[in-house]
């Protein structure tokens, strides 16, 4: 595979697509059609002004909503579709990943589809007959492969048109939401292809909704919303500048379905907000910087050592912690009539995601509830470039390394 320049390249490319709302469906439709005003036409920008360029041996993600754009993107670069305006280069021999099996004949055999396919991507039947039995033994099929395909799983056939895409040795990669084609050990041989292709010098266009898996195979991506590019960057900064527009597009929307509230009333909580190390109200923080949770309250008739609580949950339900201030040692033999209460969260380890907040007001036995409040705040911890751990929370640790004595067994007495 040699390329001189970018092996794809957008210049100002825009796509429009034109429909009219008014649709026929019979003779008899067409005929008093003839008669009637039709509606007016209307357009639709899949994507206006992209600019792009992919080198070889590099790989680029897009990423963004339904509807932004991306599968148009592709459709552009392997020419499904031509432009409206601008200009789309794509160099040397393409292999594009966007509806796998789609070009499958149901009622030919495994073996007749892949030569079939082999050949509309361009490589002659020596060069599928030399790769035939890696394609075979890659996607799983060999007892089904004289079978017709329409006789497949839908696993089985996307499984074959995955090996029969990524046996060409192309150029140019297109890949558009195809890594979950299978169990996990196949995506994973998927990424492995796809990894290899790459470091051979092929350039990759990924499309995915993954976005761990974009983190992992790009270096580079850009957001798509409404078919334009909203940002352009390393992969890790521009997924968490899409995590952080999604979450304060989805703020409150969960909390509202699971909240819950009960209690005989003697003191009410109030307002429940997260303010952030500069004191302002927000949606959410960084990860690992400090943060504030606060709420007020009403105390309409007085009670003796009240003990107020938080309960902090994921976005399955599960309690992750439930601080209050009788644990915490924090006595409360009364509280004013009204107030504000605050509690500071100086060393958060928590990872990026959505949390829900919970707070409560009980008596000093923690039997009986004067204000409990589920689910009254639901907030986001953003990921940051440097936020490469998994799971829910930061495990702070320190890795050593150091090498086992010759002759020595792991795990032995000596």
């Amino acid at each position: 595979m040699s390329q001189a320049g970018p092996g794809i390249l957008f210049d100002h490319v825009s796509k429009r697509y034109v429909w009219r709302r008014d649709r026929t469906r019979s003779f008899l439709d067409v005929f008093t059609g003839l008669f009637r005003r039709r509606s007016p036409a209307e357009e639709f920008w899949a994507l206006r002004d992209l600019s792009l360029s992919v080198a070889p041996g590099e790989a680029v993600g897009l990423i963004g909503p339904n509807g932004a754009g991306k599968s148009t993107a592709l459709k552009l670069a392997s020419r499904v579709v031509d432009p409206t305006s601008g200009q789309v280069q794509v160099s040397g021999r393409v292999s594009a990943l966007l509806e796998l099996a789609a070009g499958f004949h149901p009622d030919l055999t495994g073996r007749e589809n892949v030569f079939l396919s082999g050949a509309l991507m361009g490589l002659s039947r020596r060069e599928v007959l030399d790769r035939y039995e890696g394609i075979v033994d890659f996607a799983g099929v060999g007892d089904f492969i004289d079978s017709p395909v329409r006789h497949y799983s839908s696993g089985m056939a996307m499984r074959l048109g995955f090996a029969v895409a990524g046996s060409v040795d192309p150029d140019v990669l297109l890949i558009d939401e195809v890594l979950a084609v299978g169990d996990r050990a196949f995506s994973q041989r998927c990424l492995d292809r796809i990894y290899s292709l790459r470091e051979r010098g092929t350039a990759i266009l990924f499309v995915s909704h993954d976005l761990e898996a974009v983190r992992s195979l790009c270096d580079r991506a850009l957001l798509l919303e409404q078919g334009e590019v909203t940002h352009d960057g390393p992969t890790d900064r521009v997924i968490a500048q899409y995590l952080q527009r999604v979450a304060e597009g989805d703020r409150g929307h969960s909390c509202q379905e699971r909240e819950e509230r009960w209690g005989s009333g003697e003191i009410k909580i109030g307002e429940v907000w997260l303010e952030d190390e500069a004191g302002g109200k927000v949606s959410g923080v960084p990860v690992g910087r400090p943060f504030v949770v606060a709420a007020d309250y009403t105390s309409h008739s007085a009670v003796s050592e009240p003990v107020i609580g938080l309960a902090l949950r994921d976005e399955t339900g599960h309690l992750l912690s439930g601080p209050n201030t009788r644990f915490d040692g924090v006595d409360l033999a009364s509280l004013p009539s009204s107030g504000e209460v605050r509690y500071q969260v100086n060393d958060s380890r928590l990872l990026p995601g959505r949390y829900f907040l919970s707070i409560s007001v009980y008596d000093s036995r923690l039997m009986h509830a004067y204000d409990h409040w589920e689910f009254c705040l639901g907030f986001d911890i953003f990921p940051d470039e440097s936020s490469r751990c998994f799971g829910i929370f930061s495990l702070a640790g320190d890795w050593a390394l150091s090498e086992v004595a010759p002759g020595r067994e792991m795990g032995g007495d000596g």
